[in-house]
C-alpha cells in the first residue's frame, strides 16, 4: 500500500461538500478510523449530537465522490498529504481548536517553521504598503522567522518577495485546492515559495476559491504563526479575519500605522484602538517575543530603507518639497514654482518608484 492509499478514507472526507473542520473532527470522536467513518451508515450518523442534520447530504455526497480519481490528481499535482495521524503536522496548527484534519503541501513544513510571524493586508495594497510588507519580511527573514502569508495580490505577494529576497523560508496558504490556484498571476512566485519552503491548502485540489474558502484559510495562517502583522488593511479587509483568529489563537497581535486620511489603513487603526501592538521597526515585534530574546540581538532601528534612485532636478525638487504628512497638490505647485502638468508628471514618476503615495483628495505623501 502506498503512502495516499493509506490515508484514502481521510483524503475522502475532503471531498465531501460543507464538511468544517468542526463536523470532522466530532466524526474522527465517534468513530475509531476514517475508514469506519466512510463506511458508517446513515442511521448511526444521524446518531451523532452535532451531526444528525448533516447526515443525509454527508451520505448523498459520498456516493458520488470519486477517491480514485482525487489520489490520481494527488499523485500528478505531486503534492504530500498530511494527516492528524502524521508526527509531520505542523504543532502550532495542531494546537488550535479544530485544525485542520488533512493539509495538502507542495514543498515541505520543516522544524524551523515553528518560528513563524504572519505578514497579511490587502490586496489592493498602495506602493508605502507593499514596500513596508517586503522590508519587514526581509528583515524577519534574515533574523531566521518564517514569513507565512496567503499568495494572494498585494500584502500577500510583497511579504512572501521580502522573505526570498533575503533567502529566507516562507509559507504560502492558499484558499483553493492546488488545481484551482488563486490567483493565477501569482503561479510563479508559487514554484519560487515551494523551491525554499512550501504552499498548502486544507481544501482538496478541486476547490475552486469561494468567498468562504478565504477566511477558514485566514485560520490556518495564524494558526502557523507566534504572531500576525497586519501591515495596511481598511475595515473590510479579510486580514482583520487573520487577526481574529490571531486573538482566538492567543496568538500575538501586531499593526502598522498608516495616514489619517485615506481608507486603506482603517482597519490598521481599529486594531491598535483594541490594543494590537503599534508597530514601526522589527524591534517592536520581538519585543514581545520574550521567550526569543536570547536568539536575536535586538536592533533598535527601523527595517532598512531602500536605496533611493537617481531623481532628475524636476523630481528633485519635488520630492524636497514634500513632507510625511499629506500635502494637497496646489500647495505643490505653489511650494515648487513648477507648472501644473510638470508637477503631475513628476508625482506619477515618484510614485512609480514608491516615494510618494497618493491619497485621496489630491493629497499626496512623501514615504519613509
Amino acid at each position: 500500500m502506498n503512502a495516499l492509499e493509506a490515508k484514502r478514507y481521510w483524503i475522502a472526507l475532503t471531498l465531501i461538500p460543507n464538511l468544517s473542520p468542526r463536523k470532522f473532527h466530532i466524526l474522527l470522536e465517534n468513530f475509531s478510523s476514517t475508514q469506519e467513518i466512510w463506511e458508517a451508515p446513515l442511521e448511526r450518523l444521524k446518531a451523532i449530537p452535532g451531526f444528525a442534520e448533516s447526515a443525509q447530504t454527508f451520505c448523498a455526497h459520498r456516493e458520488r465522490a470519486n477517491i480514485d480519481r482525487a489520489l490520481e490528481q494527488i499523485a500528478q499535482l505531486g503534492l504530500t498529504v498530511l494527516t492528524l495521524d502524521d508526527a509531520q503536522y505542523p504543532e502550532p496548527l495542531r494546537a488550535i481548536p479544530d485544525p485542520p484534519p488533512v493539509l495538502y503541501l507542495r514543498g515541505e513544513y520543516i522544524e524551523k517553521d515553528k518560528l513563524a510571524v504572519a505578514i497579511v493586508g490587502t490586496r489592493r495594497a498602495t506602493s508605502y504598503g507593499r514596500r513596508i510588507a517586503q522590508q519587514f519580511a526581509q528583515e524577519l527573514g534574515r533574523l531566521g522567522f518564517t514569513i507565512v502569508s496567503g499568495l494572494a495580490e498585494g500584502i500577500d505577494t510583497a511579504a512572501h518577495r521580502g522573505a526570498l529576497k533575503a533567502n529566507a523560508r516562507t509559507i504560502a496558504v492558499i484558499g483553493s485546492g492546488f488545481a484551482r490556484l488563486y490567483p493565477q498571476s501569482n503561479r510563479k512566485l508559487l514554484e519560487e515559495i515551494v523551491a525554499c519552503g512550501c504552499a498548502m491548502t486544507e481544501f482538496a485540489p478541486e476547490v475552486a476559491p469561494e468567498r468562504w474558502t478565504f477566511p477558514q484559510r485566514n485560520r490556518i495562517i495564524s494558526g502557523l504563526s507566534r504572531g500576525v502583522l497586519v501591515v495596511e488593511a481598511p475595515e473590510d479587509s479579510g486580514a482583520l479575519i487573520t487577526a481574529h483568529w490571531a486573538l482566538e489563537h492567543n496568538r500575538e497581535v501586531f499593526a502598522v500605522p498608516g495616514s489619517i486620511l485615506g481608507e486603506s489603513h482603517r482597519g490598521c487603526h481599529k486594531l491598535i484602538k483594541q490594543g494590537a501592538k503599534l508597530v514601526e521597526s522589527v524591534t517592536d515585534i520581538l519585543e514581545e517575543f520574550k521567550d526569543l530574546r536570547a536568539l536575536f540581538t535586538v536592533r533598535r532601528e527601523r527595517p532598512a530603507p531602500a536605496q533611493k534612485p537617481t531623481l532628475s532636478p524636476l523630481e528633485e525638487k519635488i520630492f524636497s518639497a514634500l513632507e510625511f504628512e499629506p500635502m494637497h497638490f496646489d500647495e505643490i505647485v505653489s511650494k515648487t514654482g513648477l507648472s501644473v502638468s510638470e508637477v503631475s508628471e513628476g508625482l506619477l514618476t515618484l510614485s512609480l518608484q514608491g516615494l510618494v503615495q497618493e491619497l485621496e483628495g489630491k493629497h499626496y505623501v512623501k514615504l519613509p
